[in-house]
C-alpha cells in the first residue's frame, strides 16, 4: 500500500482480468451493476399425502365409518387453513461467474463488488425487496489504528489516509462491528473510495447477544478467532436486523515503531437477515457464502500489484471453504434457552401464536386465536426446542 497517497476503488467489470496492463487503468471509482435479475416464485402450499388406515381384526364397519368421517373432518379442517409462505422457504441458489471468483447467490438477489486493485475485494450480495437480508465480505481491509495515540503521530506526519483510520481498541471483533458507520465515513471521506462506502453494509448499533469460537484458518494468528451473533439497525432505523459477524484481526507490526504498526482485518464476513427471521435464512445464506471462490487470476493480479503473500490468499481461501461448518458450530453454540425467550417474545410482542403441522413437520407462526379457532387435529402448538427451528410461513385469517 502506498502510504500517502490516497486508494481507489474500481468497478469489477466483464473486461476486468483481459490484459494486467488493462486492469490498471482501471482507478477511477465505477458503478457496480447488479449481476443478477429478479426471480423465483413462492411454491403454492402442498396437501400431504394420506396415511394408510390399518383396521384391526375387531374392528366393523361402524369402526372404519368413523375413522374415515373423523379424517374428513381433519382435511377439511386443514383445507381451510390460510397458509402464507415465507419468502425464504422458496430461496434457490443460482451460480454466478465474474472475472475475480464465482459463487452462488439467492435466486433473485442482487450482487455489487469491487476491487481497489491490490488486495481489498468487496463483494455484497442482498435482496433487493429487504437489503437487509445479505452477506457481504471483504478479503483484506487496512489499516486500521492501535491507539489515538498512533492516529495522531500519522497526523503529524501528514498521512491522512492513516491518521483517519478506524481505531481498534481493542482489538476485537465485537469493537470492530459496532464501527462499521465510521468504517464507510473513512472509504467515503478519507480514502475518496464512495463506492466502497455503498457496498459496506448499514450496520448502525451494533448489539452482540452471543459469540462461540470460530476455529478458522487464519486462528494462529487472529487476536479474536470469534464468531458473533448480534443485532442492528439500518442508516435510518427503519429495519432491524440480526446475524452472524466474523473477521480476522491480524496486528501487522514488523520492527516497525510499535506506535506506528497497525492491524489488518481478514475475511471480514456479515450474514444477515430481518430480525427475528436470521433462523429462516441461515442455512442459504452460509451455503452461498461458503461458495464463493478467489480465482487464480484475481490471486495472481493481486500478488503483482501488492504486497499481499499467497499463503495470505490461500488462508482467506481456505478461510471461505471452511466457513459453512465454522458457522454453523457456532450458531449450534449458541445459548438454545435464550434463544426460545427471544423467540417467545418476538411471537407476543407481534401478535403469533406458533404451530406446526403434523403431518408435514412444517413450523408456522398462526394468528393470535387460531388454536381457539381451529377445530382439526393436524396444526398442534410447537414444544420449547421447536422454537428454536425456522418457519415456513404464517397462517392467517
Amino acid at each position: 500500500m502506498k502510504s500517502n497517497q490516497h486508494r481507489h476503488f474500481a468497478c469489477v467489470g466483464s473486461r476486468l482480468f483481459r490484459t494486467a496492463a488493462a486492469l490498471l487503468l482501471v482507478i477511477a471509482i465505477a458503478v457496480i451493476l447488479p449481476a443478477c435479475g429478479k426471480g423465483g416464485a413462492d411454491p403454492s402450499e402442498n396437501d400431504a399425502n394420506e396415511p394408510n388406515n390399518s383396521v384391526s381384526d375387531i374392528d366393523g364397519p361402524a369402526t372404519e365409518a368413523a375413522s374415515a368421517e373423523t379424517k374428513d373432518a381433519s382435511n377439511n379442517a386443514a383445507a381451510d387453513v390460510n397458509i402464507v409462505r415465507t419468502a425464504a422457504s422458496s430461496l434457490k441458489l443460482v451460480d454466478q461467474d465474474t472475472e475475480a471468483f464465482t459463487m452462488q447467490i439467492p435466486d433473485g438477489w442482487e450482487m455489487r463488488y469491487g476491487w481497489d486493485g491490490e488486495k481489498l475485494l468487496m463483494i455484497r450480495v442482498y435482496d433487493p425487496e429487504q437489503p437487509v437480508n445479505q452477506i457481504f465480505f471483504a478479503t483484506d481491509m487496512v489499516p486500521f489504528m492501535k491507539s489515538e495515540a498512533a492516529a495522531r503521530e500519522y497526523a503529524r506526519t501528514g498521512m491522512t489516509m492513516f491518521s483517519e483510520a478506524v481505531v481498534l481498541d481493542p482489538p476485537t471483533n465485537a469493537n470492530l462491528f459496532s464501527q462499521i458507520p465510521k468504517l464507510r465515513t473513512y472509504y467515503r471521506e478519507a480514502v475518496k473510495m464512495e463506492t466502497a462506502a455503498e457496498i459496506m453494509p448499514e450496520i448502525f448499533h451494533f448489539e452482540l447477544l452471543e459469540s462461540a469460537d470460530a476455529n478458522s484458518a487464519f486462528r494462529g494468528d487472529n487476536l479474536d478467532d470469534s464468531v458473533l451473533y448480534g443485532t442492528f439497525r439500518n442508516a435510518d432505523g427503519s429495519a432491524l436486523g440480526e446475524g452472524m459477524f466474523f473477521s480476522s484481526i491480524e496486528d501487522n507490526y514488523s520492527g516497525m515503531h510499535l506506535e506506528l504498526s497497525y492491524y489488518n482485518v481478514y475475511n471480514c464476513t456479515m450474514i444477515t437477515s430481518v430480525k427475528d427471521e436470521f433462523v429462516n435464512y441461515k442455512e442459504i445464506l452460509l451455503k452461498s457464502s461458503a461458495s464463493l471462490n478467489l480465482k487464480q487470476e484475481f490471486i495472481d493480479l493481486s500478488l503483482q500489484n501488492s504486497q499481499t503473500s499467497y499463503s495470505s490468499l490461500q488462508q482467506i481461501n481456505a478461510a471461505i471453504s471452511a466457513s459453512y461448518d465454522s458457522y454453523n458450530s457456532a450458531w449450534m453454540a449458541r445459548s438454545q434457552s435464550q434463544d426460545i425467550a427471544r423467540q417467545k417474545q418476538s411471537d407476543a410482542t407481534l401478535g403469533y401464536e406458533r404451530v406446526y403441522d403434523t403431518e408435514t413437520g412444517d413450523i408456522y407462526k398462526a394468528y393470535n386465536g387460531f388454536t381457539d379457532d381451529y377445530t382439526g387435529s393436524r396444526y398442534q402448538p410447537v414444544s420449547d426446542d421447536m422454537y428454536t427451528q425456522g418457519w415456513s410461513g404464517y397462517i392467517e385469517k
